[in-house]
């Protein structure tokens, strides 16, 4: 199963990848192919996450539930700090369930995350429900460059892809 790292940015780059893969729509990537020259995007996406919240989770979508699984908390992150556990379920986030009908609002819901926001999720952990509220803090630089990195390795292979089309 893919693994997502949250502040997205997907979940834009989850929500770029929980709401954009429909989240992952949100949590941050989508499945569209990024269409701007590599300097213009690069430029973008540093200029979008300087400002956007981030949370620390590594998580997977679970097919059988359709809901996305951390599989980590990044020490020291906003997740920690509030109480997330590896294994929890993300059911739903200010209260709008993580559902492909839902991808839309969340993946708005997201956009609008910066630094110093408070985020609720209801979770699922065994057989109980819980709400966690966290505060998103800055991404850190790392945290950044591994996803512009990512992103314009996609722009490498599509170059490499053109230069290959007769």
């Amino acid at each position: 199963m893919p693994r997502v790292t949250l502040s997205l940015a997907t979940v834009l780059v989850l929500f770029l990848l929980a709401v954009s893969s429909a989240i992952p729509s949100w949590a941050g990537e989508s499945e569209k192919k990024c269409t701007a020259a590599t300097q213009e995007c690069l430029n973008k996406m540093t200029e979008m996450l300087k400002t956007s919240g981030w949370v620390g989770i590594e998580m997977e979508t679970d097919e059988a539930l359709g809901k996305y699984r951390l599989t980590k908390v990044i020490p020291g992150s906003p997740a920690e700090a509030a109480g997330l556990q590896p294994g929890d379920l993300l059911f739903a986030m200010y209260g709008i369930e993580f559902t492909e009908a839902n991808g839309e609002k969340l993946k708005a819901a997201r956009q609008e995350w910066k630094p110093g926001q408070e985020v609720s999720y209801t979770i699922k952990r065994g057989d109980m429900n819980k709400e966690i509220k966290l505060t998103l803090a800055p991404m850190p630089a790392d945290v950044m460059a591994q996803w512009i990195g990512r992103h314009m390795m996609e722009h490498a292979q599509l170059a490499n892809v053109a230069e290959a089309t007769p």
